[in-house]
């Protein structure tokens, strides 16, 4: 991993571009408020035939260290929104995107 400790703290503030949310683990391994960036981009999928649908794909994009132990059913609270956890990505520097699934 790459020592981008501090450039992540500054990458994932509250007053640019990320916002807190919480991330709730199952299992009852506890709750922890997290600074992440949001993404609820609409992308085109191909359902068959000759129309494409629109389907959002929510995720959200923070710092490893805050989701460590992350598990499949883990769940975001997004303003006051509720996602479930449906895969991840650790990229290496430490930081994660998570795909998530509105509950």
């Amino acid at each position: 991993m790459l020592p981008l400790a501090n450039d992540l703290t500054d990458l994932f503030d509250v007053d640019d571009f990320a916002q807190a949310m919480t991330y709730q683990r199952k299992l009852g391994r506890g709750d922890a408020e997290i600074k992440a960036i949001f993404d609820n981009e609409t992308v085109p999928v191909d359902a068959g035939g000759y129309a494409t649908v629109h389907q959002e794909q929510p995720r959200v994009t923070c710092r490893s260290a805050d989701v460590p132990d992350i598990s499949y059913d883990d769940a975001m609270i997004i303003a006051s929104e509720r996602y479930v956890v449906r895969a991840w990505v650790h990229d290496g520097t430490g930081v994660t995107t998570v795909q998530l699934e509105k509950a």
